[in-house]
């Protein structure tokens, strides 16, 4: 895959942008470096294209979301990191490709990826109706969120079923647990995550090759469903990375400073390939992070139900949207000097 000059310049703004250490956490910078490494061109504008040049009316795709949190203490709670940004990505995908977008999460935080969907502006319905929802014209813009199995066994029964009924054409995760070497899941402090809150998507994963399907991972730590592309980065510069780091690859890595601005970066790319800047501001991220905060959903930092993402304040992602917005604009616009 080739990208213009044009789409490189932009690409690697947008990749600067979402990925620089910002939050003083020290791992993110490492992570990108290795997985920009890996690639010819910018992490989010690759993605951006692959997604653009693969997706049509009708396609669709599933995002993988929901990071257990606090899971020794309480189940069904999940951060504002991840169903944010996959929402946000969601109604991308849907303005720019006229995809069907479609969330999945563990079944007790279903109702965060319904409320993330809803304030990111799509109408949220079963499955049937949402695979239905692209006839046009006219056309509606649904989402679905749907579960997959949390024991392994009927996650591997299912795997045939799934890419034969709902047939994505990509399997997204944003911040989404991975599973290390033993097939356990871990957060960043080298805590395990219990088993029977994770749905075990990454065997959808592993099976989406041979299915011709494409997987792109988001993250942030290193210890996301993804991470497996560049793991021996993650060992060497993750406390207890031996033991956390994932194993699964994908097609395409985006790592980013906080993992919803990676899905907001993608956002932008898909804006600018369809010549939109306007987009950005179709969609509130205050508000997507806001309704998520009143469902119950905390900051993965500091543990309130606080509308920020990972420590950051809306004032500041909002800022980060206007950044994006106006970056866009002047790459569709062209440097005119009066």
């Amino acid at each position: 895959m080739v990208l213009t000059e044009s789409q490189i310049r932009l690409g690697e703004v947008l990749d600067g942008l979402v990925t620089r250490d910002f939050t003083g956490r020290g791992i993110a910078y490492p992570l990108y470096q290795a997985a920009r490494a890996r690639k010819e061109s910018p992490l989010i504008m690759s993605t951006a294209v692959r997604l653009a040049n693969e997706l049509s009316v009708g396609d669709r795709v599933v995002i993988a979301t929901g990071f257990p949190s606090r899971s020794w203490l309480i189940r069904g709670l999940t951060e504002t990191d991840g169903p944010a940004g996959a929402a946000y990505l969601a109604r991308f995908l849907e303005q720019t490709t006229g995809c069907v977008p479609i969330l999945l999460m563990e079944e007790s935080l279903r109702r965060f990826g319904e409320v993330a969907l809803r304030s990111a502006g799509l109408i949220v319905s079963d499955i049937d109706t949402a695979m239905k929802s692209k006839p046009g014209p006219p056309r509606a813009s649904v989402a679905a969120v749907v579960n997959f199995p949390v024991e392994r066994g009927a996650a591997v029964n299912r795997i045939d079923e799934f890419f034969r009924v709902i047939a994505p054409k990509a399997l997204i995760a944003v911040e989404f647990p991975g599973q290390n070497q033993d097939g356990r899941c871990y957060n960043v402090s080298g805590r395990e995550i219990p088993s029977d809150l994770i749905p075990k998507v990454e065997e959808l994963f592993k099976s989406a090759r041979e299915h011709g399907v494409l997987t792109v991972g988001i993250g942030d730590g290193g210890n996301e469903l993804g991470m497996g592309t560049i793991r021996n980065t993650v060992v060497a510069h993750l406390e207890n990375g031996d033991i956390v780091a994932p194993v699964t690859g994908v097609d395409e890595l985006i790592v980013a400073c906080i993992s919803n601005w990676g899905a907001y970066g993608l956002g932008a790319a898909l804006s600018f390939l369809r010549g939109q800047p306007e987009l950005l501001r179709t969609v509130s991220i205050e508000r997507i992070t806001t309704a998520l905060a009143n469902e119950g959903a905390i900051d993965g930092l500091t543990a309130y139900t606080d509308p920020n993402n990972d420590g950051t304040l809306p004032s500041t992602n909002a800022a980060l949207q206007e950044m994006l917005h106006a970056t866009v604009s002047m790459y569709v616009k062209g440097w005119n000097k009066g």
